[in-house]
């Protein structure tokens, strides 16, 4: 849920690992057990703070806050009292990380416009300028505030739907940072410009569908940039050009935007994000260049979760349950 864009220029350790599962090795796993799974490595990980590790904490324990809900699994309220503390203490304030903060406190039966004594909710809504553009959010900013006021159960505004649909790149995709520009071409990349490292990814581009779906399509079919964009390798989805080898946090967002959209998903892909998860539950990160898969990840894992039940943004939340345990070591 994000952190793919971190991660591209990363070099990924692989690790050797020794896992066993109970029950028989030919029992078919269905896919939500894989979610639940999944969810027994990621609870494993939750610190002492109520935090789950990642490049943004808030935002990793944000989104961890969504697996729990469509899972019924974890320590929800330690997560929230995290993210209650994070308020407080002035450290949610961009658009992007108060539109998680948003989903999460929605989806564990908060209000968002009381939340840690601040109205959440309102900060988005105030943010919007008459452009429609939330502030100076970015184009994934924008999805997240959208998808953020549709879990409120309350309307986008028509004018922030419109420039996110208007901010699409030629080839279908949306790019991380801004709306499309003359000067950049099909892939939303400015050939002229050697500061212009962001071009159409999937990860956006997943956030939009999803935060346009209902709200008017866009000018052109998204889906068919996740077509001539999918790894013919490995079946998935990586974030952009020139990063295009399958990883588990892009494949899951693109996953859930076909579910979002009412779509079946091309053959493969289901077996694609399978693929990347160990037995014991978590999920690597992505595929190493001999095939294997790169080590167990918190990130990648909870990214997975969604992807698993096939369960786009905003999340519908069921009764917490009994944890599964995992046998994954940190």
């Amino acid at each position: 849920m994000g952190t793919t864009l971190t991660r591209v220029a990363s070099l990924l350790v692989v690790c050797s690992v020794s896992v066993t599962m109970a029950g028989p090795a030919s029992a078919v796993v269905t896919d939500p057990q894989r979610a639940h799974r999944a969810m027994g490595y990621v609870g494993a990980q939750q610190q002492t703070n109520g935090s789950f590790p990642g490049f943004s904490a808030i935002g990793s324990t944000a989104d961890a806050v969504l697996d729990m809900a469509a899972t019924g699994y974890g320590d929800e309220a330690t997560a929230i009292a995290y993210l209650r503390r994070q308020v407080r203490r002035g450290h949610v304030s961009t658009v992007g990380l108060t539109a998680k903060v948003v989903m999460a406190a929605v989806a564990a039966g908060h209000d968002p416009s009381t939340f840690a004594g601040t109205n959440l909710l309102g900060h988005l809504t105030d943010a919007e300028r008459a452009s429609g553009r939330f502030g100076d959010a970015t184009v994934f900013d924008q999805a997240l505030a959208i998808l953020a006021i549709k879990a409120s159960g309350q309307t986008p505004d028509a004018m922030a739907a419109t420039w996110l649909a208007d901010a699409q790149c030629p080839d279908g995709g949306w790019q991380f940072d801004r709306p499309h520009r003359v000067s950049e071409n099909g892939h939303c990349r400015d050939v002229n410009d050697a500061g212009d490292f962001f071009r159409s990814d999937t990860n956006t581009t997943a956030y939009a569908v999803m935060a346009l779906e209902g709200l008017g399509a866009p000018a052109r079919d998204p889906f068919t940039f996740f077509a001539a964009f999918r790894d013919p390798t490995y079946g998935g989805w990586g974030y952009t050009w020139g990063f295009r080898r399958t990883d588990a946090n892009s494949t899951a967002l693109v996953i859930q935007a076909f579910t979002a959209d009412g779509r079946p998903l091309p053959k493969g892909a289901m077996g694609a994000l399978r693929r990347l998860q160990y037995r014991c539950g978590a999920v690597a990160y992505s595929f190493t260049d001999a095939g294997r898969r790169t080590g167990k990840d918190v990130g990648a894992s909870i990214g997975a979760v969604l992807g698993f039940l096939r369960d786009p943004l905003p999340v519908t939340p069921v009764a917490l349950g009994t944890p599964w345990a995992t046998t994954c070591r940190p």
